[in-house]
């Protein structure tokens, strides 16, 4: 009877390990191995990538959580949990990100099915201006890829509720004044942007997704990013970020998880 007993929980010890380590082996292959090439990115952006990708496996999703996905207007955002008092938002920005980068690191969001992913991509994929194809970049093609990005995400982890936000504006005049060093950022690209924009809102997929019609809020009458919310005309400033947590942070709260304070 001993022996028996002894049999099954050493049987039980090495599944259990070897469960273990398929665990660990499924969870490695979620992550973008370095050097992989993604569409219509430049080397900047995989420098990049590889150091948040290192970041990401050091501090995984985890159960339960409110997702941020996007580039480095996500990325800047920091510590999103102390901006809505909330627990449970991870910040899965990373700068330079397209949305073929997003495309390939969709593993880790969709094994973790998280409560909820906002979503905020695209002005990357129409400032990549010097690549050898950038005539296939168009609106429509940056519009397909953001709903393509939602429907994966829907279609293997249908609990999770996807908030589609609209690109925000720019402002190149504030480039010419501070000259930032990204030639891509003095491009003025409003038909672009609300072009994408206009797709995404008038897309068919019903009461799939929340629109959320970001871009409003920061833009100013001449069809810009409002000087008040940037630091270089792409990029949000502490007043951005405070307006962009104004703007959606019902949506949040509503799916938060040991909410430390109401916005």
């Amino acid at each position: 009877m001993s022996f028996l007993i002894a049999t099954l929980l050493y049987t039980g010890t090495v599944v259990a390990e070897e469960n273990l380590q398929e665990k660990i082996k499924t969870q490695a292959s979620f992550y973008i191995e370095k050097n992989t090439y993604i569409k219509y990115q430049q080397e900047w952006q995989m420098n990049l990538y590889e150091k948040r990708i290192k970041e990401f496996k050091n501090d995984p999703i985890g159960q339960n959580k409110i997702v941020f996905l996007g580039n480095s207007i996500t990325e800047g955002g920091g510590n999103w949990n102390a901006r809505f008092g909330v627990k449970n938002i991870v910040n899965r920005g990373i700068s330079g990100d397209t949305t073929e980068g997003i495309l390939d690191r969709l593993d880790e969001i969709i094994y973790y099915k998280p409560i909820a992913v906002f979503l905020l991509i695209g002005i990357n994929d129409i400032f990549n201006a010097d690549i050898p194809d950038r005539g296939k970049i168009t609106p429509s093609y940056v519009s397909k890829n953001i709903l393509k990005i939602a429907d994966q995400i829907t279609n293997q982890s249908p609990s999770t509720k996807i908030f589609i936000q609209t690109i925000l504006p720019i402002n190149h005049e504030i480039y010419t004044e501070i000259n930032d060093g990204f030639p891509e950022h003095a491009v003025p690209l409003p038909i672009q942007i609300n072009k994408i924009n206009s797709l995404i809102k008038n897309n068919d997929l019903g009461n799939k997704y929340t629109i959320i019609d970001l871009h409003s809020a920061f833009v100013n009458k001449h069809g810009l990013m409002d000087r008040a919310y940037s630091t270089d005309g792409v990029h949000l400033n502490d007043s951005g970020y405070q307006l962009w947590v104004e703007y959606i942070g019902k949506d949040v709260q509503s799916l938060a998880i040991n909410r430390d304070a109401v916005y």
